[in-house]
């Protein structure tokens, strides 16, 4: 199996951070947008997921279709049944004061071993059929989770041999909400615990692009920052799109409209982008 955190080092890499199922859509809106106006971010040579980055990562290296994230529309499918109070009493944990953020991951993911939060699988089919396959891509692809054992960042890739559906629903396991995956005698949820972004592991690129969803919801974490001498641009949800993404992330309601404002904010995103990124 790869180390806790693999070598890293490539010339472009795309960074896509956490950011529920909302932030899902409001990042395909984003990229989808950023190809309108010429930007494809599909050309980084490494991707790094956490979360809902992960997913969206997934489909991107894969040139899938973007737009297959932001189904079901409302009316079409059932919400996601989020238990807040769970999710916040795991939110309690990693804020607890005085002890150390593996320490406090490590008893949030204690807690969440004890919730009865259904089947795993289920979790797993959920993002095999988001995603649309169970296959790891060409590009290099990262994907972050949290051992719920240790507390420990775990960052899987091709390399392991974990089925991509697996390592994807293990990333995606917002504590509270969903169960931990089980793999190889571990069990494993969000990634997003760590950091939202988990940017340091882009450290070492020449550039490195950072797609943050929740920057207004959670603040970048120290080691965000250290991305030794890349050239690194941040993007960010503008006033509408903080609008359009609301604050409940599993909110069907808010999926069309956390793409259309994402589409439309690509357009000022771009000129930023072009100065850094390649054109195909």
């Amino acid at each position: 199996m790869s180390a806790a955190v693999p070598p890293t080092g490539s010339r472009h890499t795309l960074v896509l951070g956490g950011g529920g199922a909302v932030g899902i859509c409001w990042m395909a809106g984003l990229l989808t947008g950023l190809r309108d106006a010429g930007i494809d971010l599909a050309l980084a040579d490494k991707i790094i997921g956490t979360s809902a980055g992960a997913v969206v990562g997934a489909v991107l290296a894969d040139d899938g279709d973007l737009s297959r994230l932001v189904i079901p529309v409302p009316g079409e499918a059932a919400p996601i049944a989020a238990d807040q109070s769970a999710f916040m009493e795991i939110l309690g944990i990693l804020s607890t004061p005085g002890i150390e953020p593996v320490e406090a991951r490590r008893r949030a993911g204690a807690r969440t071993l004890e919730m009865d939060l259904g089947d795993p699988g289920d979790h797993i089919g959920r993002i095999r059929d988001l995603v649309g396959t169970d296959a790891w891509p060409a590009t290099e692809l990262l994907v972050t989770s949290v051992c719920a054992h240790t507390g420990e960042l775990r960052v899987w890739t091709r390399a392991d041999g974990v089925p991509l559906d697996t390592a994807l629903a293990a990333s995606t396991c917002v504590p509270g909400v969903f169960p931990p995956i089980p793999i190889a005698g571990e069990r494993y949820i969000d990634g997003g615990l760590r950091t939202s972004i988990n940017a340091d592991l882009a450290a070492g690129a020449e550039v490195i692009v950072v797609v943050e969803p929740l920057a207004h919801l959670f603040p970048r974490g120290a080691r965000d920052t250290e991305l030794g001498e890349a050239t690194s641009l941040f993007v960010v949800p503008d006033a509408e799109s903080i609008a359009a993404i609301g604050y409940d992330l599993f909110s069907s309601a808010a999926f069309q409209p956390a793409y259309d404002a994402a589409v439309r904010q690509a357009a000022e995103e771009a000129a930023r982008l072009k100065a850094i990124w390649p054109i195909r």
